[in-house]
């Protein structure tokens, strides 16, 4: 075992025969699927980056292929303790679509929301300082682009304040934490382009100052838009307090608090499956 510095002073214990430098950063995009996301985009050293310039990520996808490559037990583990939360009927048949979102929801919450330790230490954090150890082109800017996207990033119902496609940010509101956020995503912004309202299930990180979407949102729609649900939603969700694998229960599997049946409704076209 070699001992890697982790964000926030931690310390991890990194197996030697896990294979280090394998290309897994990618821009900021890049875990959307398609050409966005080039591997090994050099990330620039110093701070004074312009913040439209594509931040260092790794696809929450190469996370859980490293750790089901080199830890199978912790991969395993982590698999069970998911989808024994997602209580998904395993009598009905889903769509290919379905499951590869289900999929992604799975390496979103292992990659960010798994604890390897009391002290609260992910898998991202880890592949981080993978990537950190001998990778010449990642740069400390990159590896600290990493640490503020494994340190800053939140899942949560987001309510749409107001978009704009020109300027490529959507303004959200909190609905579980409180708060609004201009989140840079141009993709979005053309989505939402013009709206007052409309929902965003899913999870924004704070990189350069900047909050941004680089990963697939759990659920989208520009429906209901009105005040009186909001508000509702907002009451609701601060009594609860949900985490990322609560939201996706609600879509996906069986929980009493909120019936959405996502085949019905992405076929009616109020939610995007992204990537």
């Amino acid at each position: 075992m070699m001992m890697v510095d982790m964000p926030d002073g931690l310390v991890a214990d990194v197996p030697r025969g896990v294979p280090v430098g394998t290309g897994m950063v990618a821009a900021e995009n890049s875990n959307r699927g398609g050409d966005a996301g080039v591997r090994g985009a050099r990330a620039h050293d110093g701070d004074d980056i312009p913040r439209d310039v594509p931040v260092a990520t790794i696809r929450v996808a190469d996370v859980v292929a490293l750790f089901r490559e080199n830890d199978l037990v912790t991969y395993g583990d982590a698999r069970r303790e998911f989808f024994i939360q997602l209580n998904l009927n395993p009598f009905r048949p889903r769509s290919r679509a379905f499951h590869e979102h289900v999929e992604d929801a799975f390496a979103q919450w292992f990659a960010f929301d798994y604890h390897l330790d009391v002290s609260g230490l992910t898998p991202f954090a880890v592949a981080a300082a993978y990537e950190r150890l001998d990778r010449g082109d990642l740069g400390e800017r990159g590896y600290r682009d990493l640490c503020e996207m494994s340190s800053s990033n939140v899942a949560s119902w987001f309510w749409v304040r107001g978009a704009c496609a020109g300027a490529g940010v959507v303004t959200v509101e909190d609905l579980a934490h409180g708060g609004v956020l201009d989140v840079r995503d141009r993709a979005a912004a053309r989505r939402f382009d013009g709206a007052c309202g409309g929902t965003i299930i899913g999870r924004v990180a704070e990189v350069r100052g900047v909050w941004r979407m680089p990963w697939v949102t759990l659920y989208e729609a520009h429906t209901p838009d009105d005040d009186a649900f909001r508000a509702h939603v907002a009451a609701s969700l601060r009594a609860w307090e949900p985490g990322y694998v609560d939201y996706a229960r609600l879509l996906f599997g069986r929980d009493r608090r909120l019936k959405v049946d996502w085949e019905e409704v992405a076929d009616a076209g109020s939610t995007r499956l992204r990537g």
